[in-house]
């Protein structure tokens, strides 16, 4: 017989997790779980804004938009609304151009920062809370859409003249260009 001592057991050894792993996991979960939320917040401010441009004056279902007498009277109230809407256009990019000295500075982020109310896009208005616009450094100009389907239009110099008008292209730079849409 030996003298040496031998040990044997039959309970398995534990295994140990690796910190980096565990790491890597708590960071994937977190940065899926802020992905997820921002997606949300970005959806939630998308219904938002179509809900403000379209939610209030808009007819709930078709037809709501046909009831009521169909003479002049019905698109003269109904286009007083894209009257009122470039009135304050107007006004919004009088403040801009004297914070910049030049229109450039009546964009549609800074005019909506100015006029929350109403939706300012470069692309057509396709109802009385959008506002197209479009600016040179001399020139400004917005278009809206009433519910009638008659674009209002305003046109401004930095020389101090203003332009209003009926037409039918209703984007800001249809408006811009030197024969204004008729």
């Amino acid at each position: 017989m030996d003298d040496s001592f031998a040990f044997r057991t039959t309970v398995p050894l534990r295994r140990r997790f690796d910190p980096a792993i565990v790491k890597v996991a708590v960071f994937g979960t977190l940065l899926v779980l802020a992905i997820g939320l921002f997606a949300r917040w970005i959806v939630a401010s998308e219904r938002d804004s179509f809900s403000r441009a379209v939610g209030r004056e808009m007819p709930t279902d078709a037809t709501d938009a046909t009831a009521g007498p169909v003479d002049g009277r019905t698109s003269a109230s109904t286009d007083a609304k894209a009257e009122e809407a470039v009135g304050v256009a107007l006004s919004a990019a009088k403040v801009a151009f004297s914070e910049h000295g030049s229109f450039l500075g009546a964009t549609p982020a800074r005019l909506s920062a100015l006029q929350p109310d109403y939706i300012f896009v470069d692309g057509p208005s396709t109802t009385p809370e959008i506002v197209s616009v479009a600016a040179t450094a001399y020139t400004w100009a917005a278009a809206v859409q009433g519910f009638s389907g008659t674009c209002v239009w305003v046109r401004a110099t930095t020389v101090g003249d203003v332009t209003h008008g009926i037409g039918s292209d209703c984007t800001g730079a249809a408006v811009l260009s030197p024969r204004p849409p008729r």
